[in-house]
């Protein structure tokens, strides 16, 4: 899920989510078909007290694998596309991961 503090147009937006559809493939196990997106344009984001630069706030979730396995290059293959995408330096974007232990989808609960 993504938040930024600036107009993202659909074009900008399909570029975004075909470019996390290719970055969670580093994650073993991960695709696309597995993958939801959302993207939250003209978000209020404040950066050391200032607003004014592309900012980005990124929060992925990824379930079962605790042992990180790919995140680096996960992790690098999104700083770039939101850099070449939106223009947001590496230095205003942050990504924070959770591992999910259990979850729920079509009904069912998985852990």
């Amino acid at each position: 899920m993504t938040k930024v503090n600036r107009k993202v147009t659909k074009e900008q937006e399909l570029q975004l989510k075909a470019g996390l559809g290719k970055a969670i493939s580093f994650v073993p196990g991960k695709s696309e078909e597995v993958l939801m997106v959302g993207i939250e344009d003209q978000y209020h984001l404040y950066l050391r007290g200032d607003g004014t630069q592309a900012l980005a706030y990124i929060s992925v979730a990824i379930y079962g694998t605790a042992d990180h396995q790919g995140y680096d290059r996960l992790n690098l293959a999104i700083t770039e596309l939101f850099y070449k995408v939106l223009h947001v330096n590496p230095e205003n974007l942050f990504i924070d991961y959770e591992d999910i232990k259990s979850w729920g989808t079509s009904g069912y609960f998985i852990e």
